[in-house]
């Protein structure tokens, strides 16, 4: 589901136009179907004919997608790669066969299974990249969507309260409904600010955001791949990967495992373990396994 920041931040934001509502005069006063009519539908209409319907279709997807994605820790995601590290190099590439279908990620697990089924380095490492880069143009695809739509939003408020204040003038002879029928022209506008700025500017934003951290995920994942292929050191590979944290978990990272005891027993409760926790956080995983042999 949709972080933490991004519910509180919905949360309030819509709880505070309520609010002003309510302390103000009635929630019903500033419900339209159709000022909703011209603004969702007018946006929809420009966008289609701004990007093919194919476009549109994937960015709604990948719009559900992110409400549905959950939150990863790549430092959990170097305890696994470093996991099937030395595995391979005490086992062989093929010992991965029976591990690979319980991985979550999709990319991940994909390029496994291409180096467990022979793939070359070469081919390999252009498969992989060319994935990345084909999920970076659809999420980019999809963020200018989210923007255009965002941008229209405004744009068909104004067209709705224009043809609600021409509609208004009819009646100029009656100065009573004057009042009334300017409140209703102005709720179209209300709607495209809230439609821009309350909903499909921030998730463009949102998801801009979470593209460069699936970005930075499979480029440490395709490092990893490539390393585990080469049967690395996994203290080399460990370097590699550690390039994609950030300053503040990469201190974390680096201060536990020079703390941490060395030993068989943690190797095989995270490999007894991993498919439970490798979506969790990696403070979680580290309780779970304990910090030294035999805590």
């Amino acid at each position: 589901m949709l972080d933490k920041s991004t519910i509180i931040g919905f949360t309030l934001g819509f709880s505070l136009v309520t609010l002003a509502i309510v302390l103000q005069g009635s929630l019903g006063m500033f419900i339209s179907f159709s000022s909703v009519s011209i603004v969702a539908g007018g946006m929809i209409a420009s966008t289609m004919i701004n990007y093919s319907f194919e476009n549109i279709k994937k960015s709604f997807f990948v719009v559900t997608e992110m409400i549905h994605t959950k939150s990863v820790d790549l430092r959990t995601d170097m305890e696994l790669l470093k996991m099937f590290s030395r595995k391979v190099r005490t086992e062989g590439l093929l010992s991965l066969d029976d591990d690979i279908k319980f991985i979550e990620d999709h990319y991940l697990r994909n390029g496994l299974q291409l180096a467990v089924d022979g793939f070359k380095k070469e081919s390999l490492d252009n498969i992989l990249q060319d994935e990345i880069k084909s999920k970076k143009r659809t999420l980019n695809i999809s963020v200018k969507v989210l923007d255009s739509m965002a941008e229209y939003g405004p744009a068909y408020g104004m067209i709705g309260t224009v043809i609600g204040m021409i509609l208004m003038l009819q009646n100029i002879t009656d100065p009573s409904s004057l009042g009334a029928g300017l409140s209703v022209a102005l709720i179209t506008t209300l709607y495209g600010s809230i439609f821009s700025n309350m909903i499909l500017g921030p998730l463009a934003g949102k998801l801009e955001y979470l593209s460069k951290l699936d970005h930075n995920r499979k480029q440490m994942f395709r490092v990893g791949i490539l390393s585990i292929v080469d049967e690395e050191n996994p203290r080399i590979m460990e370097k590699k990967m550690l390039l994609y944290l950030d300053p503040k978990n990469r201190a974390e990272y680096l201060k536990f495992h020079e703390e941490l005891s060395i030993g068989n027993d943690r190797d095989k409760k995270l490999y007894n373990q991993w498919i439970e926790y490798q979506d969790k956080k990696w403070k979680t995983l580290n309780e779970s396994l304990g910090k030294a042999t035999g805590s």
